[in-house]
This record gives C-alpha cells, sequence and structure tokens, in this order.
C-alpha cells in the first residue's frame, strides 16, 4: 500500500515539477534582456547620407558610441554595398566618377590618443576610388586633396618640416608634377586651372601663379614681398579673386588689396586692383577686413566690410603733435575700466567682441569696372543687409531705440540704400522686422502691430497684407512677452518678382505684388499639419515657381511627420506623412532620386531612397539591428491642462518589458516644449546623462511634458502645469504616486529646483546647471552671451519676467528657490560646472548654502573644469551613475550610495574617487 501510494504521489509531484517549470521557461521568453553599460559602446549613429549629383551612388556613415567608424558606399542600380572599416568624411567628386574617405583609427585608438593629447599628430590618409575603372589611389601624410573639375587631375598637398609641397597627379597618364612653396591652392570651378599662392620663408618669392594642365604651363598672375590669401573662384562670372596683405608702418592693423581676374581661360583676360590708397573717399584711418567679401553673380561689384584701423603710438609722436605732452616713461597705467550706466554696450560686451570696441565694421561696396567705392553705412545706419546681386537693399537706424534694445525689446528705422550711388532715405519707423527686397529692387515685406505689410519703394507706399485674411500669420501663442510677437516666417521671393511667400501658422501663402487675391497653396489648417517650403535646391536664391515645391509636414497634434509637393495653384500632394520623424530630405542635383532619414522612439535612424514622389521607398542603411535582442520601451503622447488653463501635450515613455497592471516608479524630465521629440530615437550612452532610454531600461516610465510660462511667474506657472501633467499619468494607473522623480537641465534646472519649493508631488529631484537666485541671475553678466548682462534674457527672453526686479521685487522672490527655501521638503541633487559661463555656478552656492542653513535635503555635486555642459566624458559619466543611483534609492528604494546621506570629508572623497570607490 506505501509503495503504491508513493510512486502515485511522485507521479503527482513530477506533474507538478513539469508544469512549474513550464511556466518559468514562458515567463524567461517573455521577459526579453535590457540593456547594460556594457553594451551601449556599441549602439550605432547614422552619420553623412549623401547622394551623387547623378543620382548613381549613396554613402553614408554609421559611427558607434565608442567612435569606431565606418563608411558605406551603395550602387543605386545593383543594389549592393561596400563597406569601409575605419573610415570617415566619405565625398563624391563633383563628376560623379571618383569616391574618396579618410582613414580614422579605431575607437579605442583614438580614445588613447585623445587622453596622450596626440590625436591631433596622426598624419592624414585616404583612399579615392574610380568608379568608372574600380582603380583607387592610396594618399598619406596629406594637408589637404581636390579634384579638378574634370576629374583628370588631383592635387595634393604636403606640409613636412614646414616647407609646403603640391603634387599634381594626371589621372590619364598617372605623371606627377611637383611644385614647391605652394601655400594654398584652388581649382577652376568648370576648366582644368589651377590657381596657386606661392610663399617662401624670405617672402621674395611670395607671388600668385596660374598652372594650365593643358600645356603644363606656369603664369604669374602677380609678385610681391607680401601675403597672398584666400583664393576663390566665382562661377557665374569666370573670376578669380585673391586677397593680398598690406602693412603701413604708421599702423598696428594690416589692411588688404583685392586682386580680381577675369576671363582667366580666354583672351581677353581683365585684371582689376582694390588698393584703399587710390580712392579719396575711403576712410583715412580705416582698414579693410578678410571676412564677409561678397561678389555680384555679373562680377562688377564686390561688397566687404571696413573698420577702424588704431595708429602706433610712440612718445616721441605725441611730443611732435603735442607740446604739453609730458614724459611718462616711468608712469604705470592703472588697471582700469570705467563703466557707465549709460553705456548702450557695457565694456565686459565690448572686450568680448572680435572687434574690442562699441564700433561695428561697416559694409562697403568697390564697383569694379568703373573703379568707385562707397561705404554704405555710418553712424546713423547701425545695419545693412546685403542682397549683392541688388541695387537696393535696406539698412537699419536703432539709435532711435537704443534704450528699449538693450533690454530686449529692439526696434529699427528703415532706409533704402542705393548701391549705385551710396544714396539713403527713410521710409519707415518703428519697425520690428524686415525681409529682403524683391529680385527688382521695388518691394519689401515688414512686420508692425501684428500684420505684415508690403512696402513699394518706387512710390514709398505701403500694403496691408494679411488684416482680411482668414488666417493667424503671427505666433500669438508665443509665451514670451514681447511687444511684438513674431511671423510665421518669410519664405521667399519669386524670381520675377511677382510673388512671394509667407507663412501662416498651418499654411503657405503666394502673395502678389499687384492686386491679385493672395492664395492659399496648402491645406494645413484643416488638417490641422504644419506645410513648410522644403527647398532641395542647393545655392538657390529664389523660389521657382515653375517647378513643383516640396513642403515639410508636421501634425501639431499627432507629431506625424512627412513631405508632400505639387505645382503652384494646383492640388498638393502628400507623398509621405507617417508616426515617425522623416527628416533631411536632399536630391541629387542632376537626377530625380531622393533621399531621406526615418527615425522612431522605436525605430533607429535609417537611410532611405525614393523616386521624386517618395513612393515605395527602400532602406539602405540599416543601424542598430542588434536592438531586437533587447527589450525596449515605446512612446505615446498624453495629454493634460496647462497653467494657462490651455489643452497641453507631453510624452510618456514605457519602461522596458513593461507588464501591464504593475505600478512603476516615474522620472519627469523638464525644459519648455518637449512633445516635439516624439518620435525622436534615443540612443544609450555612458557619456548622455538626461538618457530617456536608460532610464526606461532601468524600469521607469519617463514623462516629457510640454511647459507653457505665465509672464512674471516662470516657476508657478511651471509648477501648476507639472501638477497637472503628473496627474494625468497617475490616474491613468501605471505609475505609483509616491515615487515620481523630476529632473532638468539649465532652465530645466531651474524649474527642477524651484518646483519642489512649491509642491511635495516629487519623491525627489535632479537640477543641472540651474538658476536659483532669479535677481542675483539679474543682475549677472554672462561670459557665454557675449558679456552681455542679462537683463534682456530675462525680461523677455527665457525666464519671461516681463519686469526688471525693481519693478516686480515680489515676483522675483516668489520664484526663487533660495527665497522659497523654507518650504522644500524634497531631496535635491544639484549639478554645476565650476567654469559654466551660461548660468554662473554661484546659483548652485547659494542654494547649497540656503538649503544647509534651512537644514534641508540637498547635494552640490561640483566637476572641475566643466562649464554649462560636461565634456569630459569621465563626468559625463559619473553624473549619469549619480542620477540613477539618487533616483534608484528615492524612488525605487535601493539603499541609498553613502554619498546620499553623509557628509565626507574632501581629502576621503579624492581618496575613494581615485579607488573608484565614491
Amino acid at each position: 500500500m506505501c509503495q503504491f501510494n508513493c510512486k502515485k504521489h511522485f507521479k503527482y509531484y513530477f506533474i507538478l515539477l513539469l508544469l512549474l517549470t513550464n511556466c518559468v521557461l514562458l515567463e524567461a521568453q517573455d521577459t526579453i534582456k535590457t540593456i547594460t553599460p556594457e553594451d551601449y559602446g556599441k549602439w550605432e549613429r547614422l552619420s553623412r547620407p549623401i547622394i551623387s549629383n547623378d543620382g548613381k551612388w549613396l554613402t553614408y556613415g554609421i559611427v558607434t558610441n565608442e567612435k569606431d567608424k565606418t563608411t558605406f558606399l551603395y550602387n543605386i542600380s545593383q543594389k549592393k554595398q561596400r563597406q569601409f572599416n575605419n573610415s570617415s568624411n566619405a565625398e563624391f567628386s563633383e563628376n560623379n566618377n571618383w569616391f574618396y574617405y579618410t582613414h580614422v583609427p579605431p575607437g579605442k585608438e583614438l580614445k588613447k590618443k585623445k587622453k596622450n593629447k596626440e590625436e591631433n599628430k596622426t598624419p592624414n590618409k585616404a583612399t579615392l576610388i574610380n568608379l568608372l575603372t574600380k582603380d583607387s589611389i592610396l594618399l598619406e601624410d596629406y594637408e589637404s586633396f581636390k579634384f579638378s573639375s574634370s576629374g583628370n587631375y588631383l592635387a595634393v598637398k604636403r606640409v613636412k618640416d614646414k616647407i609646403h609641397t603640391l603634387i599634381l597627379k594626371d589621372i590619364i597618364s598617372k605623371k606627377n608634377i611637383t611644385l614647391g612653396n605652394v601655400k594654398e591652392f584652388s581649382w577652376h570651378p568648370e576648366k582644368d586651372l589651377l590657381a596657386l599662392n606661392i610663399e617662401t620663408v624670405d617672402k621674395k618669392g611670395n607671388s600668385l601663379q596660374l598652372f594650365n594642365t593643358i600645356n603644363n604651363t606656369l603664369q604669374v598672375l602677380d609678385q610681391n614681398e607680401v601675403d597672398y590669401s584666400n583664393l576663390k573662384w566665382f562661377e557665374e562670372n569666370n573670376s578669380l579673386l585673391v586677397l593680398r596683405k598690406a602693412e603701413n608702418e604708421d599702423y598696428e592693423d594690416h589692411t588688404i588689396d583685392f586682386l580680381i581676374w577675369n576671363n582667366l581661360d580666354q583672351k581677353n583676360t581683365r585684371f582689376h586692383i582694390f588698393n584703399q590708397n587710390n580712392f579719396s573717399n575711403f576712410p583715412s584711418d580705416a582698414r579693410i577686413l578678410e571676412q564677409n567679401i561678397q561678389l555680384t553673380d555679373n562680377g562688377n561689384k564686390l561688397y566687404f566690410e571696413i573698420f577702424n584701423r588704431n595708429k602706433k603710438i610712440t612718445q616721441e609722436k605725441l611730443k611732435e603733435s603735442d607740446s604739453t605732452v609730458i614724459d611718462t616713461s616711468n608712469y604705470e597705467a592703472p588697471a582700469l575700466e570705467i563703466w557707465n550706466s549709460k553705456d548702450v554696450v557695457i565694456i565686459p560686451a565690448q572686450k568680448k567682441s572680435k572687434m574690442k570696441d562699441i564700433e561695428i565694421p561697416k559694409k562697403a561696396v568697390w564697383h569694379i569696372d568703373e573703379n568707385t567705392f562707397i561705404q554704405l553705412n555710418d553712424s546713423i545706419l547701425e545695419s545693412i543687409n546685403i542682397q549683392e546681386n541688388n541695387k537696393i537693399i535696406l539698412g537699419l537706424d536703432d539709435t532711435p531705440y537704443d534704450f528699449d534694445a538693450m533690454f530686449g525689446r529692439p526696434s529699427h528705422d528703415v532706409y533704402i540704400v542705393n548701391t549705385d550711388n551710396g544714396n539713403k532715405t527713410k521710409v519707415l519707423e518703428n519697425i520690428s522686422k524686415t525681409w529682403d527686397v524683391s529680385p527688382n529692387n521695388q518691394f519689401f515685406v515688414y512686420l508692425n502691430e501684428d500684420q505684415l505689410h508690403l512696402f513699394d519703394i518706387k512710390p514709398k507706399t505701403s500694403k496691408n497684407l494679411t488684416h482680411n485674411i482668414n488666417a493667424n500669420f503671427i505666433d500669438f501663442n508665443d509665451d514670451h512677452p514681447l511687444p511684438q510677437k513674431n511671423a510665421f516666417g518669410f519664405a521667399g521671393w519669386s524670381k520675377d518678382s511677382k510673388s512671394f511667400f509667407i507663412y501662416s501658422e498651418f499654411d503657405v501663402w503666394q502673395f502678389f505684388v499687384n492686386d491679385l487675391e493672395a492664395r492659399k497653396l496648402t491645406d494645413g489648417n484643416s488638417k490641422n499639419i504644419i506645410y513648410r517650403i522644403q527647398s532641395l535646391e542647393r545655392d538657390e536664391d529664389y523660389i521657382n515657381t515653375k517647378e513643383p515645391l516640396y513642403y515639410s509636414l508636421f501634425g501639431k497634434d499627432s507629431k506625424q511627420t512627412g513631405y508632400a509637393s505639387g505645382y503652384i495653384g494646383k492640388p498638393v500632394n502628400t507623398l509621405i506623412l507617417e508616426d515617425a520623424s522623416i527628416s533631411r530630405l536632399s536630391r541629387a542635383k542632376n537626377e530625380d532620386k531622393l533621399i531621406f532619414v526615418k527615425q522612431s522612439f522605436e525605430q533607429s535612424p535609417n537611410l532611405f531612397l525614393a523616386g521624386k514622389q517618395l513612393n515605395n521607398p527602400l532602406q539602405i542603411s540599416n543601424t542598430n539591428k542588434f536592438q531586437k535582442d533587447y527589450a525596449w520601451g515605446k512612446a505615446e503622447l498624453i495629454s493634460f491642462k496647462n497653467a494657462l488653463g490651455h489643452e497641453a501635450q507631453g510624452i510618456l515613455y514605457y519602461p522596458a518589458n513593461y507588464v501591464k497592471g504593475k505600478k512603476y516608479p516615474m522620472i519627469t524630465y523638464i525644459y519648455e516644449k518637449l512633445s516635439r521629440g516624439l518620435h525622436r530615437y534615443s540612443m544609450p550612452s555612458k557619456t548622455d546623462y538626461y538618457n530617456t532610454t536608460i532610464w526606461t531600461q532601468n524600469g521607469y516610465f519617463v514623462l516629457h511634458p510640454d511647459i507653457d510660462f505665465i509672464t512674471g511667474q516662470p516657476g508657478t506657472s511651471s509648477t501648476t502645469t507639472l501638477e497637472n501633467a503628473v496627474q494625468s499619468v497617475i490616474n491613468l494607473g501605471y505609475v505609483d504616486s509616491n515615487k515620481v522623480g523630476l529632473i532638468g537641465h539649465s532652465w530645466g534646472g531651474y524649474q527642477a529646483g524651484f518646483v519642489p519649493t512649491q509642491t511635495n508631488i516629487f519623491a525627489a529631484s535632479v537640477a543641472g546647471a540651474g538658476l536659483t537666485n532669479l535677481i542675483s541671475m539679474n543682475l549677472a553678466i554672462t561670459p557665454a552671451f557675449g558679456g552681455r548682462p542679462e537683463n534682456d534674457h530675462f525680461e523677455v527672453g527665457q525666464e519671461r519676467m516681463g519686469t526688471p526686479p525693481h519693478i516686480s521685487p515680489n515676483n522675483y522672490i516668489e520664484n526663487s528657490s533660495v527665497m522659497q527655501i523654507d518650504k522644500l521638503e524634497t531631496p535635491i541633487l544639484f549639478e554645476v560646472g565650476d567654469n559654466d559661463e551660461n548660468v554662473n555656478w554661484a546659483q548652485g552656492i547659494e542654494y547649497y548654502n540656503a538649503a544647509r542653513r534651512a537644514n534641508r535635503e540637498f547635494i552640490l555635486l561640483v566637476y572641475a573644469n566643466e562649464g554649462h555642459g560636461l565634456r569630459e566624458d569621465k563626468n559625463a559619466t559619473d553624473y549619469q551613475q549619480r542620477i540613477l543611483q539618487w533616483f534608484g534609492h528615492f524612488l525605487k528604494g535601493d539603499k541609498a550610495e553613502d554619498w546620499i546621506i553623509e557628509s565626507i570629508p574632501y581629502t576621503e572623497q579624492q581618496r575613494r574617487l581615485k579607488n573608484n570607490k565614491l
């Protein structure tokens, strides 16, 4: 009996064990592995997708987090792909015959070189592949190289022991010509002509030369014991422009001469030279700058900038000019700056400016054929908008509105400037925004009093364009307290100047300079889709009304993206519109083949190829194909009411391996408007410390809410919005209301530091590089903003305070973390870099001292020699891990690291950091 029962019981136990085993196996199959820090390094990023001009080839790169770089070459007709490891910066030659890339070290080697500060000591190496013959050329130890327009010649520049050598390779004959002392070279855009800047050590051989590949001859174009630079060909007018350095012993700063040759490939070559000493109306104490030089398409006008030139001052010259000057040889000047409250540009900003001056460069034009010089702006016109191919351009005078402009409310008087004679005529006053003059020099559009207007230059009359149209052309929903809200945008002029294109909130409109009624080209308003013109033409200044226009699409609420196309006046066809981020649309120069990149939170960015209708796109790349082996979260939109009572959106990211019915902790990441990033892929990385994917992989929901701010109450309005946003998620039943964290950086760091003083909905907060005292920060000077004061930024910029502290002190106090410290009950981790030039790290110190005095739970992380963001990998990685430890303890109940709960002496901190034990 016993024997029988034992066998029977054993049978039941065996069946039960089998069932339990199957359950465990099924659960294991349902739980896919999550990503660990050891996996981060292999994650890939798509880079530099390019289609050849003839539409026959594609190239793109893939870069891993470990900095391993791979280049891919795709044959479109054969649908075959080649892979080149440890390579980067791929390009096609202009004639499509050549493909080339540079060699780079493997990621680990590059990291080692960077650590030893040797990353720039590796000799350059490149491979060039002939796409027709499959032949290849290996270049080593070069400085630069460039094919001629025909692709028959290759110029390779080398520098060794400060000796500059150019090797000119004849691709067909395979013969080489070596040229010495070549400092710079430039190929003609259409001919196999090579301009050469020759520079010798003693300068006696300095010259500008032209090498003709047809007969292998060198022609000296100019020779002087001076420096030449900036060799530039202009295809539109077959001209070569060169800058020649000109010095004067009476001045500290050098100036330049312009040298221009027309038709160097023809017998009717013409040479022009601009030397400022030859023009009586050129300001005596001015010099020509080497930047922002523009030549008109017809080659008859050269625009450039001039600036003050400082004379050399010696004691002898002072005595000669002024007999009362005393001997200062024993005088030591005080280290002094005098700051005056009347300064329009404060002294630190003047010191930070490139010119070290309150003055700005003046625009000028050289009429080449007439050989005349005209200075276009003066002490009245602060700025000139150069349109190099226009006779009439606009100048702006800000002076009457200087005081308001100092605090973020600029305005201008508008002048018409004739570039033929320099005449200036004021036509409008107190205008906030203007756009380009039409190609025929007759019209321009401007913004004033919430309306867009067309100004007719000849009769000097204006026409209100938008007052009778049922559409929003001004962004009234912008929460910045500006006296004039921004227009949605001016897209451009048609080439014939008969029409121009303006954006409303959702649509593209064509307006006409005559009395024709404006035409809405798209139907975005009814679909809640934003249409914008997508230019596919390289270097196109105007909108081509004869060809179909391409439009980018963005669903205001759905966040769908895509593209559409259509001829003007005919229906617009949606080509592609998906629940994804579709961007970077590009077309082959000479063929109707297009490429674009598509991604989503769940789909890694990849390159696609399609025809002009974008139908049946072919996926070319396959980044992060190993992602299928890991659990992944998902992203969806949520809705809630913001502080203004308006409907707002946010992104809710689900944790990897989400189990329905289970309650999770949640991290709330904040800045301003974030919902546009719904379809943005988040690649895990050890150095990306605010990484959504890493948080979801660690079992958190993540919320990215959109935040609008109330003027004068940025912190309190953010609090109300966050309370509503978080509650809307809690109501879904996914998140434990006692395990919600808050995190943000910079302006988000301000909110992450302030909001916990107003509400206890967050169990812990992390604030990076945030503002904490709005009064002291408002009165600060910010190096990152060019040494300017923070006033304008505070009143009408990101802080949206509307008024200064002396007018609304209570608003500043009520919205400053340090002034609300007595209400803080949430543990805060606050990060700063001690070299932050955006938000002075003293803001973090103030909060630390306030929290310490009020006996509040507060940790300050100070990263040495770091700025507004952490650039050193070791610091970024450390901060990422401390964020996870912080939230792990307060949101998950993990055991607290001792740095969270204990005061650790400095020497002990440093000892443990060196041993990786803190």
